[in-house]
């Protein structure tokens, strides 16, 4: 575990330096959004996910440098490890969708683009994961080893169109799943904390070494994007997010597990249907009077928010009771959190 500490150590306190400066020159830059729910909607530095790829990359391309130092040191080389093939795939499907969230913030990519590219960007990890057997709901265990037609195999099928697909429905569900200050990261790091968590438990946390690195930036990132928020992540920090948590969940073949742990997600995702097809239905109660659909709740006086419905999940607990943003940040991290424990618990 000595190269977990080591990830986990360089990247917390290299983006704790870091992000300070960052604030200012993305501020200097005009590089900022509004924080719609405060007062006056102040403009807040944006796009800070590129610097957490950034210290999370500086740390794993240090850390055979403070192995070979431990091992001078340490009579065995247990819980000392190197980077494996499979972290290399990992690092550049990761890269690959932070590079295209930054794209997307630049010049905004059109949405059919952005249904159909990010598919391709998980295919770096179809050599890494060959799953002979999955379960499926009544139908039981399933032979993917099994022939598909001629010599394809089911599990080839699989491979190249579950894995890609997966990376970029988790990704996506973890961008939708935001909005308030701290919501997004925070989540982010408790289902990550999850994985590697079960990972442990079974075995092989190996496979996944990297992310140590990315939870230790992410949680000094948290500690400047939680309530009232300094810097927000961007579409490049959203889509980092997501493909980590869909990669970790792809390579440990984690499938039900982490559709059970991010069942809160899924939820949000079909409450956002429900709405799609209500604003064409009744789109004078659901639309506003642009034909845009109402995106932001607004602010009362007192500082609690004022929804205009309940289809998206940060919005219920404001629906039903007088809450500020960091309250109902907190109910979201509680839904999450019972999820992910109750995973670890059942998938035990």
């Amino acid at each position: 575990m000595y190269s977990f500490a080591i990830l986990f150590l360089v990247s917390f306190f290299g983006t704790l330096y870091v992000l300070p400066h960052t604030i200012r020159k993305l501020t200097e830059s005009n590089q900022v959004a509004k924080d719609m729910y405060k007062v006056n909607t102040p403009n807040v530095p944006t796009n800070a996910g590129m610097v957490l790829l950034f210290t999370s990359f500086i740390s794993l391309s240090t850390l055979p440098f403070f192995n070979r130092i431990m091992g001078l040191f340490l009579d065995s080389n247990q819980g000392i490890m190197d980077l494996n093939e499979s972290n290399f795939a990992f690092l550049l499907v990761v890269s690959v969708y932070a590079l295209y969230g930054l794209i997307d913030d630049l010049v905004d990519i059109g949405r059919k683009l952005k249904v159909v590219l990010p598919i391709a960007f998980g295919f770096p990890l179809i050599s890494f994961v060959n799953a002979n057997t999955i379960w499926i709901p009544i139908f039981g265990n399933f032979d993917l080893m099994d022939t598909f037609y001629s010599d394809i195999l089911w599990n080839d099928l699989f491979r190249i169109i579950v894995i890609p697909v997966y990376i970029m429905v988790v990704s996506n569900l973890v961008n939708m799943h935001s909005g308030y200050n701290g919501l997004q990261s925070g989540l982010s790091i408790i289902i990550i904390l999850t994985l590697l968590i079960k990972s442990n438990i079974d075995g092989k946390i190996e496979g996944v070494l990297p992310a140590s690195s990315f939870i230790g930036s992410f949680l000094a990132f948290w500690l400047f994007n939680k309530y009232p928020s300094k810097v927000f992540e961007g579409n490049v920090g959203s889509l980092l997010f997501g493909s980590i948590i869909g990669s970790i969940i792809v390579l440990q073949e984690y499938w039900w597990f982490g559709f059970f742990i991010l069942l809160p997600h899924t939820f949000n995702f079909i409450l956002w249907l429900i709405w799609l097809y209500l604003m064409r239905k009744d789109p004078d109660k659901y639309l506003q009077a642009d034909g845009n659909h109402k995106k932001f709740a607004t602010l009362r006086s007192d500082g609690t928010i004022k929804v205009p419905n309940k289809l998206t999940l940060k919005w219920i607990p404001n629906y039903y009771f007088r809450l500020n943003e960091k309250q109902s940040v907190i109910i979201c991290y509680f839904v999450s959190f019972f999820f992910c424990l109750s995973g670890v618990i059942i998938f035990y």
